[in-house]
């Protein structure tokens, strides 16, 4: 249970980092692109 458990916790955390640096990349991406448009 307990590795299983971790798994799970480390899948979760993977994909909440993965969701916020995607986002901030984007919203990065999109500051650059007004600035220089």
């Amino acid at each position: 249970m307990p590795s299983n458990l971790r798994d799970v916790l480390a899948i979760g955390l993977f994909v909440v980092l993965a969701g916020y640096v995607g986002f901030s990349g984007i919203h990065l991406g999109l500051l650059l692109i007004e600035r220089f448009a």
